[in-house]
């Protein structure tokens, strides 16, 4: 499966720690708020992290994705990750480098201030597919697979240009690819059926005004 990532402001994205031992936490994921992704919506549900974090996946902390800007990681035991009523939450002790000197500094700062974390659906029960009231479709995260959580200077998507920043996996293009053409079918059946609607109108209208034409010559 392709690896996605998804980015969001992260309110409670802080350094910590202290000058010795300096940390970094914050989520890296949070459950119930609905994102756009572009073509469909996006929801994250409780525990879907569940399985990743009992079989001990090891995940690591990265800064704007690249792995050679490493913070931590969950096998060295300098990246902790928990799930809790609000989503994913993460610490991560930073070593004495260049990179999280860095990271910690432009936290503190405030010019870092959004998280990442990327992942990937293994297989069909990690994800769900619904429809809302405005014919959106949502698809709602169940069991993910972690592989990185970041911190990032610019997400992943945006609202307005999800498809050319987002990383979505090939199931998920093809699965839209294929509702998208699935409503344009749709749309030409319905504007056919209107057609011959107004068409079978027309000849009843027509109908009823020669059956009306001939009443009145007979009784005229």
């Amino acid at each position: 499966m392709k690896r996605e990532l998804r980015t969001f402001v992260a309110s409670e994205l802080r350094a910590t720690g202290s000058d010795k031992q300096p940390k970094i936490e914050g989520y890296a994921a949070t459950f119930g708020t609905v994102a756009n992704i572009g073509s469909f919506n996006e929801v994250i549900q409780r525990g879907a992290f569940k399985r990743t974090l009992a079989d001990g996946d090891d995940v690591v902390a990265l800064v704007d994705y690249n792995p050679s800007m490493i913070l931590g990681r969950r096998s060295a035991g300098t990246l902790m990750l928990e799930e809790d009523s609000i989503g994913l939450r993460f610490s991560c002790e930073l070593a004495d480098s260049t990179v999280a000197r860095d990271a910690y500094a432009n936290l503190k700062a405030g010019n870092l201030k959004e998280c990442s974390f990327g992942f990937f659906v293994d297989d069909e029960d990690g994800e769900q597919w619904s429809q809302t009231p405005d014919g959106r479709m949502l698809r709602t995260l169940v069991s993910v697979r972690l592989f990185d959580v970041s911190v990032v200077t610019f997400p992943a998507y945006d609202n307005t240009n999800a498809a050319a920043r987002n990383v979505v996996s090939d199931h998920v293009e093809a699965r839209m690819a294929g509702m998208n053409q699935a409503a344009q079918t749709e749309m030409r059946r319905k504007k056919a059926q209107a057609v011959l609607a107004d068409i079978a109108q027309e000849e009843a209208d027509a109908d009823a005004k020669r059956l009306h034409e001939r009443y009145n010559n007979l009784v005229s």
